[in-house]
């Protein structure tokens, strides 16, 4: 008899990626360092629709947090465990950003394209304009988390994106921008989860 292959996860690696609002989860299997790949191409040439965000923290992984009323057991006088209500839910992730680019500022902050700076002669980026009033991003997230050849991938269609806690600047450890991903109803639904499958 075959011996049983256990499901579990040990992420030793992980990657994350943005898209615009609605962009649908890639085909599986879902390459973690390409997920593009199994994007349907656009006009014969390769999707890019998925970016992405950089360098996040191995020491401070991706938190998975719950918001809402606790259920309540209602009863009859004849029965008093009759019913168990179902109180609304609010989803959201942390994520600890590593590279200090703009890309990471208008996610952190709540700015678009018009807050960032560019030299005048390259245009390339080159500074960042902290909004007075900070907007979330709204955008489609990606997480593909390894354990060796295997994984596991988080879609969700809609997120809204802003700084989740204060900028730790630590000279003994890897600074970290942590933003808060609030996941958000879109077609019916908040996301998906597969199951661990190999890559």
């Amino acid at each position: 008899m075959a011996e049983k292959i256990e499901p579990v996860m040990n992420p030793s690696q992980g990657y994350v990626y943005v898209a615009e609002v609605g962009t649908p989860m890639p085909a599986l299997p879902i390459l973690p360092k390409d997920p593009n790949a199994t994007m349907p191409q656009v006009g014969g040439a390769k999707s890019t629709a998925w970016r992405d965000v950089g360098n996040t923290s191995l020491e401070n992984g991706i938190e998975m947090s719950v918001d809402g009323d606790d259920a309540e057991t209602l009863g009859s006088w004849q029965n008093p465990n009759l019913k168990q209500t179902n109180p609304k839910k609010t989803y959201a992730l942390t994520v600890n950003l590593e590279d200090f680019t703009v890309e990471t500022y208008k996610l952190y902050y709540g700015a678009g394209d018009e807050a960032v700076i560019t030299d005048p002669v390259t245009s390339k980026p080159v500074g960042f304009n902290i909004p007075l009033n900070p907007t979330a991003t709204e955008k489609a997230l990606l997480i593909v988390g390894t354990d060796g050849d295997n994984a596991v991938a988080w879609h969700y269609p809609k997120v809204a994106i802003i700084g989740g806690d204060s900028i730790t600047l630590d000279p003994a450890a890897l600074s970290e921008v942590p933003v808060k991903a609030t996941i958000l109803g879109y077609g019916g639904s908040t996301g998906t989860v597969t199951e661990r499958y190999a890559l």
